[in-house]
């Protein structure tokens, strides 16, 4: 394997792993809202967002906890936690789903009177056998208050709502691929904007290991070591390990390893590539390793893991 590694500038981490990870967005209600309205949702167990088109609302899981959201502003749960939103708090509370499908069939509910909100909430699906720390680390909840319309995440916002005025439905290909971008615009906003971020997210705000993590996720297979990523980084071998531990919750060499059996899982399952290919592309040395380290992660062979998608 060639020793050259290949610099791109413009290499997204984040995208990276939500690609890896088979990311994939979809809106599944938006409506204009006459007060008073609320709704409850159970929880998911994936991302779900919510964007005040327009007026103000409240999202919460509790009776006590309700956190404003602020018209042109965005609250995402990245667990899927169960919660409620609704113009205020304490309102009588309707399932999610029943107003969404009463959407679909075109006759909305709480469309009685003055209306007083338009809101818009999306969903991210993800490759459920998959892990990253990523998925580890991301807080209960993300609140973007206030953006302004020339920024980039609302301007994606307004695309979102004119495809759908378009195609008349939510679900739509233009539609899906919006809300994933929308997704990973929201994830750098986190990093950018800094504050109480913690984990992977973390991480990628630090220049060493943001360099680190660009070098691992640019050329999962090259032949990675302490002593080689220590050096790029311009860090001591025993300090990297200490900040990218603290920092990632593994060492270097565990993530190289297990980011390279993510990126095989991923070819396994969305490709027809050999495993011969696979194996060189992620840096196992046979497809022999490749098969054993397979089975340790996801306790099947990748045959059957290609066998039961295509069934």
């Amino acid at each position: 394997m060639s020793d050259r590694l290949n610099m791109n500038d413009d290499f997204d981490v984040i995208g990276d792993v939500l690609e890896t990870l088979r990311f994939r967005g979809s809106i599944f209600f938006r409506s204009d809202l006459a007060a008073p309205w609320g709704m409850s949702l159970e929880p998911a167990g994936i991302p779900r967002f919510h964007v005040a088109l327009s007026g103000d609302c409240y999202v919460g899981s509790g009776a006590n906890d309700a956190v404003a959201l602020q018209e042109m502003g965005i609250i995402m749960l990245p667990n899927g936690n169960a919660h409620w939103i609704a113009d205020e708090p304490g309102r009588e509370l309707i399932p999610s789903s029943r107003a969404g499908t009463a959407c679909e069939l075109g006759k909305p509910m709480f469309q009685r009177g003055k209306i007083t909100n338009r809101l818009l909430c999306g969903i991210v699906n993800y490759d459920q056998g998959s892990s990253h720390p990523l998925l580890d680390t991301l807080p209960e909840i993300m609140h973007f208050p206030s953006l302004e319309s020339t920024q980039p995440i609302w301007a994606t916002v307004t695309l979102i709502d004119t495809e759908m005025k378009r195609a008349h439905r939510s679900r739509d290909l233009i539609i899906d691929r919006l809300t994933e971008v929308l997704f990973l615009q929201l994830l750098h906003y986190q990093v950018e904007r800094g504050g109480d971020t913690v984990g992977f997210l973390a991480a990628l705000q630090d220049r060493r290991l943001h360099n680190v993590l660009l070098l691992i996720h640019r050329e999962p297979a090259y032949n990675w070591t302490l002593d080689t990523l220590s050096q790029r980084a311009g860090m001591s071998r025993a300090t990297l390990v200490r900040k990218f531990q603290d920092a990632v919750g593994e060492s270097p060499i565990a993530y190289v390893t297990n980011w390279r059996i993510e990126k095989a899982h991923n070819l396994i399952s969305y490709s027809t590539k050999s495993l011969d290919n696979i194996a060189d592309v992620t840096g196992f040395a046979s497809a022999r390793t490749l098969g054993r380290a397979y089975l340790r992660r996801y306790g099947c062979t990748p045959a059957k893991t290609r066998q039961s998608i295509h069934a």
